[in-house]
């Protein structure tokens, strides 16, 4: 019997035939879950390390048809969509946007299919394999971190969020650091036991440079680690902080009524934990609340001058009647601040008032009035010292794309959505320490949170701790909460600068300047971390060089993207000759 002819377009290059033999539909089917698996809920973070390896394979293919390059991109879409599925809890109208974002994101991996192919099949690149992979990942990984304001969750090097020894090299790169690392392990693995086109003596090359590359990193881990152990006892703060977070439902319209029983849930919670730091005696210095919680149907006013922080109101020719109202309602505000502060006094059993930094809304009345999603800060007998308004907004969820362009759009879009970008980053004294203040996915897009500190730090007024106030109650306790941590833990590896979090149905969490969780709260659970931060004061090279590893990684990507277009172009022009 004659032997039967094989299909070429179903092998790869340099594989053995039991790697090459299986269909793009099965190999995208398998990459896309071992990244699921080693991602939460499940977070087998050991299976990063290679999953990205069939992927690899589809890469090396000879010829890809339009089938199966639509079959890529519809695994790729489902998988974004159960990674994201959390995003849909909280309006009926989410749902159109968590299909936007699947659509939008499963871009990104045709991408990382179709660029590898590029330099992989023409060999245009005179970089190995092993290191273009790391260098194409990371660089499409910083693209998506920019374009469209950012969305950095689920980045490669979050996988790798709860190992300390992996993502201290973070304070060098970022997370974009950890990303190439793990990918340039999957790329010389790959390398090794897949690629059968290397001679024998060349082929354990690649794994030996992987092997290189992450005993390095380890033993950077291992020193910075010890370095921070050592610095512990000297730089412990004496400043108590207490992090309220509790699991309140929340929707998008909020009557009065469930604001103010909001608001009294964590007002007892904050007396729970009042006591409990009398009991160990010790003095309470400032209690924070979550994103939103502080409302209680009185959100902070300002007339016209939004750095002005004092009583006094700026402009005199407005409505005198309005600003009798908004006059009053900051009188009103300032007076419940300081029976809070009073009853927590009480409580904790001390002389002095715990400041108040807490997520409330604040109004701007201007030409035309603006809304703030914001933090407060509130000083001794309910004064308001300073407030921060959230500088990074999320995307439909804050605001919504070309709305003011095409109004009908407004018909779907839920009341009580659209607020305005705050001023930029600031610091709170509480006691000897300076707080970073910061809003929701402030720390889970790459770049906000550590261009805070760097901004901070050129102005001469270097934070000594991030403190982020979150909801994560629209999540409904969904892996989406979990991603927000470990983007937050990475953002104290990169700054060198410990986190504070306090969530509503999310990670209420005190983690260190390197990454550590020292304590946290389940995502289900209420009650408080009383927190004596230490002052890490280490600096990394990321303070210095920024992401500009990353861009030139992006940059390198964007060319690969214009010589296939022009490569195209060039194509349907001798065509249609």
């Amino acid at each position: 019997m004659p032997p039967q002819a094989v299909d070429s377009s179903h092998t790869v290059l340099g594989l053995p035939d039991f790697v090459a033999r299986p269909p793009i539909w099965l190999l995208s089917m398998v990459g896309a879950m071992l990244w699921w698996v080693s991602q939460p809920p499940l977070g087998f973070s050991a299976v990063a390390w290679v999953a990205a390896i069939p992927w690899l394979v589809i890469t090396r293919r000879k010829s890809i048809d339009r089938r199966e390059w639509f079959t890529l991109y519809a695994v790729a879409v489902g998988y974004w969509l159960v990674t994201m599925q959390g995003i849909r809890h909280a309006h009926p109208a989410m749902y159109a946007a968590w299909g936007a974002f699947a659509f939008y994101l499963a871009i990104y991996s045709l991408l990382f299919v179709a660029l590898l192919r590029r330099l992989a099949i023409t060999n245009r690149s005179p970089l190995p394999y092993w290191l273009i992979v790391p260098i194409v990942g990371t660089g499409l990984e910083c693209i998506r971190n920019y374009l469209l304001t950012g969305v950095s969750a689920v980045m490669v090097g979050h996988t790798q969020a709860n190992h300390p020894y992996v993502i201290q090299i973070a304070d060098a790169f970022g997370t974009y650091g950890v990303t190439f690392l793990v990918l340039l392990v999957n790329a010389t693995v790959y390398e090794t036991f897949f690629d059968h086109r290397r001679s024998e003596s060349r082929r354990w090359r690649p794994l030996f440079v992987g092997l290189a590359v992450l005993i390095a990193s380890l033993g950077y881990g291992a020193w910075r680690l010890r370095e921070a152990d050592e610095l512990a006892d000297e730089k412990a703060s004496d400043v108590s902080i207490a992090l309220i977070g509790r699991v309140e439902e929340i929707v998008f319209i909020q009557d009065s009524k469930r604001e103010l029983e909001i608001f009294d849930a964590y007002f007892r919670g904050s007396m729970d934990a009042a006591a409990e730091v009398a009991k160990a005696g010790r003095k309470l210095d400032a209690v924070i609340w979550p994103e939103s919680m502080y409302n209680g149907s009185l959100p902070w006013l300002l007339v016209d001058d939004p750095g002005n922080p004092s009583d006094r109101l700026s402009l005199s020719e407005q409505d005198p009647e309005l600003l009798a109202i908004i006059a009053e309602n900051r009188k009103q505000f300032q007076r419940r601040s300081a029976q809070v502060q009073a009853a927590l006094r009480q409580a904790a059993g001390q002389k002095s008032d715990p400041q108040l930094i807490v997520g409330c809304s604040v109004i701007r009345y201007q030409e035309p009035p603006q809304v703030h999603s914001g933090i407060v800060h509130i000083g001794d007998r309910g004064k308001v010292l300073d407030w921060y308004g959230k500088t990074h907004l999320v995307m439909f969820g804050e605001y919504i794309p070309l709305i003011d362009y095409l109004p009908f759009i407004s018909r779907w879009v839920p009341p009580g959505m659209g607020v305005e970008r705050g001023i930029g980053p600031m610091t709170m004294s509480v006691g000897d320490l300076k707080v970073s203040p910061n809003i929701c996915i402030e720390t889970a897009v790459e770049r906000v949170t550590p261009n805070h500190v760097i901004d901070l730090i050129a102005r001469d007024n270097a934070p000594d701790v991030i403190v982020n106030v979150t909801n994560d109650g629209w999540f409904d306790r969904s892996s989406i909460v979990e991603h927000h941590l470990r983007c937050s833990q990475l953002v104290a590896v990169t700054t060198r600068r410990p986190v504070l979090i306090a969530a509503n149905g999310g990670p209420t969490a005190w983690i260190d300047g390197s990454g550590r969780i020292v304590q946290r709260l389940a995502n289900d659970q209420a009650g408080s971390i009383i927190a004596n931060v230490v002052i890490d004061g280490r600096q990394g090279l990321y303070q210095w060089i920024h992401d500009w590893p990353a861009r030139f990684t992006a940059v390198f990507c964007v060319w690969i993207l214009i010589s296939i277009g022009l490569d195209r172009l060039k194509q349907w022009r001798l065509s249609s000759v």
